[in-house]
């Protein structure tokens, strides 16, 4: 696949892909479609999980028949207590081998970082969300999926690495709405990021 040609793209997860708080074209999604030219539907849903993905993987993606399918889910498994680590992986890569089945290439991304504190503070306030321990599953998620990519020629987009040094750099109020969801300026620049890895 020669990425200067148009693809068709499927972006599908859950509601950092949709790019809640904001309206759709704030997306990084639609934000990367705008800088990179190609053809891309946004199938990002606000609370989804990765057995949601796979749930709805055949009419939000295989249906389409794209060139590509960009997967980005794990916050909401661990948020919701819905899968372990393992689990979600295991999900993941059947995923990764239906897309296979049918000659779509498939692109993995991280799952962002929380930042604990705000997620405290402005993020299912009162709920008994073990943040420390979600932000120890993010991780663990992101070194499987990177270590799955490099074992099986799938390419993994380390957007947790690259929005945290954004975050670093900037602080966290610039680039986290609540916690857990980017501001406008942290989707533009995991649009930014994306269009320089795809």
């Amino acid at each position: 696949m020669k990425m200067h040609d148009k693809l068709k793209i499927v972006f599908i997860g859950n509601s950092i892909v949709n790019g809640f708080p904001y309206s759709r074209n704030q997306s990084f999604v639609d934000l990367y479609s705008t800088l990179s030219g190609h053809y891309v539907i946004n199938k990002g849903i606000n609370g989804d999980t990765a057995r949601g993905v796979r749930r709805r993987f055949n009419q939000d993606v295989l249906l389409y028949k794209p060139d590509l399918a960009v997967i980005m889910t794990g916050t909401n498994d661990f948020i919701y207590k819905e899968s372990f680590v393992d689990e979600c992986m295991g999900i993941i890569i059947d995923l990764v081998e239906t897309a296979k089945k049918e000659n779509i290439e498939v692109i993995l991304l991280t799952p962002l970082s929380v930042d604990i504190e705000m997620a405290k503070l402005k993020w299912m306030v009162g709920s008994d969300v073990d943040y420390e321990l979600v932000q120890e599953q993010i991780i663990e998620l992101k070194k499987l999926m990177i270590n799955y990519g490099i074992d099986n020629n799938i390419k993994v987009i380390d957007t947790n690495y690259e929005f945290s040094q954004y975050a670093a750099l900037k602080g966290k109020h610039y680039t986290y709405y609540d916690g857990i969801h980017p501001t406008k300026e942290g989707y533009k620049f995991l649009a930014e990021i994306i269009h320089k890895y795809i």
